[in-house]
């Protein structure tokens, strides 16, 4: 599959984190992409931002603008225009993404409302069904690799608070349909082999507090994610694996800043040793 290029973009990626002191904010970083990429490879880029706008659907439908996250791609005009366009006798382009307009037109059709957990799993449902149609593999392979990470917290949690895991396991593949079968069992569970992964995520959600757990289980998503971008230099590949490395650091930054601090440091390393390799590659 031809994948284009990024020589200028690549390089030059870790020095535009340190293009202001404060570091460039996400909607910055997404903007130098916006601008240096082609438009195709940038519809990859706002995959990766469509779960802020499932958080903002939420809020939208409770009313809660007021909580509006500024990461999301649309606005709270997009969102208006498209519940008019739900009630619009005529039939209009709708405005956000198909799995979107499915869930608000099943809201605003719907007497008794839809609880929030299930709306939260059908947003979550249906962005990784988008994910996994857009044809880029990286975007296939991480989207599985993450939830997969999600569901396992998840089963853990619903066993610990007696929740009802059902409502909040996401798809059906050979993992969640294990931990469907480990949770109805009520028994001590022997943790699942497959994929290859899962021993590491159980062994530091169960072994670490969550503070911790939290920033060893980002770590493990970082060397997923070298791991698939290892033979991508100068790639879109490459871009998405360091923007997702991106919005690691910033989370990171917001919740504990010594180790933002850190992830930053491995971020721009590991950038300018790609680049080394990349150019001797090239030659």
């Amino acid at each position: 599959m031809f994948k284009r290029h990024y020589y200028y973009l690549v390089a030059g990626l870790a020095d535009l984190i340190f293009d202001n002191k404060a570091g460039l904010s996400i909607e910055e970083f997404r903007e130098e992409l916006r601008v240096n990429l082609h438009p195709a490879d940038f519809s990859l880029v706002s995959l990766l931002f469509l779960p802020h706008d499932n958080n903002n659907l939420l809020e939208f439908l409770s009313g809660k603008e007021d909580r509006w996250d500024e990461n999301g791609t649309y606005t709270l005009a997009d969102f208006e225009e498209q519940k008019r366009v739900i009630e619009s006798i005529l039939k209009e382009k709708d405005v956000l993404p198909g799995y979107m307009v499915d869930i608000m037109t099943g809201f605003y059709g719907s007497e008794e409302g839809i609880d929030e957990a299930q709306l939260r799993k059908k947003l979550s449902e249906g962005y990784i069904n988008m994910v996994l149609g857009s044809g880029n593999r990286f975007l296939e392979q991480w989207i599985r690799y993450d939830t997969d990470i999600n569901n396992i917290y998840t089963f853990l949690n619903a066993k610990k608070l007696g929740l009802d895991v059902e409502k909040h396991l996401i798809g059906d593949d050979s993992l969640a349909a294990e931990l469907r079968e480990l949770y109805r069992s009520g028994k001590d569970f022997v943790i699942p082999f497959e994929p290859d992964y899962a021993q590491a995520i159980f062994r530091i959600a169960t072994e670490n507090e969550f503070h911790e757990a939290e920033k060893k289980t980002d770590l493990e998503r970082w060397s997923y994610l070298d791991s698939l971008t290892f033979f991508e230099y100068f790639t879109i590949d490459q871009v998405l694996g360091y923007l997702l490395r991106f919005l690691i650091v910033k989370r990171w930054e917001r919740l504990d800043p010594e180790t933002g601090k850190k992830m930053l440091k491995m971020l721009v390393e590991g950038m300018e040793s790609d680049v080394i390799a990349g150019s001797l590659n090239d030659k």
